[in-house]
């Protein structure tokens, strides 16, 4: 039986990270570890980055950006898995989706308990990993993650709670599919989002050249200053996480977020309204307001994301918005 060909690329994380040491053992000895990869694909493997996910960097998704673009053209394997920590996994994986454009499987797995600890979840999710990208069923779908059982869309999926394996939701719509013990992956629905086999977005060379966008929540009794030393640090653009509702913060008669925001737009600085839940989007505050960007289901960090490279085109709220009606 013909295995696949699949390239991992190690980023550190707990998946990596032994309890009884500091640092990150590296992706070959972590693959040397599990076994039953042996009998799923011939991995090979990258070490792109040893540090936890908080702290990455621009600098960080851009090497690993590039190292995914440098072995699809220099190696052409069946699949891509990237190891990495879990807590900016789900926009990292959105940054690759939005920056990659490839038709060959791409799937980030992480873990809530650490490397060699009892009833760790990372080697069953690696295996899952090298799974699902090892299946033909895979191929075309975008960037995936896979933890729990279960395969998620980069767009959508999120970290919601830390220490337990099911760590991982993608809002109202759930997972794209699901692998288990057996080795049986199934898809069950594609995505309506625009997936591309060219790269919607090509980020800037330098981490440097990064718009600066910055995320402002909404809270009761907020005075705006939160907008406004963002602005006056020379923010390019803001993503607010708002009430449900969509709205900012009011405070009548006194200063408040909601007027910060609109002086923040006299200073053509593009603000996207996304809001503070996990499920559905911001409801229409500001949707009929064609001078905000309106964050559709997003959570703040992904809209973050796609506002930042969106920036790197333009600045003008229409065309923004229809990056985001896209993306």
């Amino acid at each position: 039986m013909s295995h696949s060909s699949v390239h991992l690329l190690a980023m550190g994380g707990t998946i990596a990270n032994p309890p009884e040491k500091p640092g990150y053992i590296s992706g070959e000895e972590l693959v040397g570890s599990v076994s039953e990869l042996d009998d799923i694909a011939d991995v090979t493997v990258t070490n792109v980055r040893s540090k936890a996910s908080s702290a990455l960097d621009y600098g960080d998704w851009l090497a690993l950006r590039d190292e995914i673009r440098r072995i699809l053209k220099d190696h052409s394997p069946d699949g891509i898995v990237v190891t990495l920590g879990s807590n900016t996994a789900s926009e990292t994986a959105y940054f690759l989706e939005l920056t990659t454009g490839t038709v060959v499987p791409i799937a980030l797995t992480a873990a809530q308990r650490n490397f060699g600890m009892s009833g760790n979840d990372g080697n069953r999710n690696l295996i899952d990993a090298v799974r699902t990208v090892s299946s033909p069923a895979a191929a075309g779908r975008g960037v995936l993650v896979v933890v729990n059982d279960q395969i998620h869309a980069a767009r959508d999926v999120a970290k919601v709670v830390s220490g337990r394996p099911d760590a991982w939701e993608s809002g109202d719509f759930g997972p794209v599919g699901l692998v288990d013990k057996y080795g049986r992956v199934e898809f069950y629905r594609r995505l309506d989002r625009v997936h591309t086999k060219e790269p919607p977005f090509v980020p800037p060379d330098d981490a440097k050249a990064f718009p600066t966008v910055k995320v402002i929540y909404s809270a009761v009794d907020d005075d705006g200053s939160s907008v406004e030393a963002a602005v006056d640090a020379g923010a390019d653009g803001l993503v607010l996480a708002a009430y449900p509702t969509g709205s900012a913060s009011k405070r009548d008669g006194r200063p408040d977020q909601r007027e910060a925001l609109e002086r923040a737009r006299d200073a053509d600085v593009s603000v996207v309204v996304s809001h503070r839940g996990t499920q559905g989007w911001p409801a229409s505050t500001y949707h009929d307001d064609d001078r905000f960007v309106w964050g559709d289901t997003l959570v703040p960090s992904k809209a973050r994301t796609l506002l930042t490279l969106a920036l790197v085109r333009t600045n003008d709220p229409e065309r923004i918005q229809k990056f985001f009606d896209t993306f």
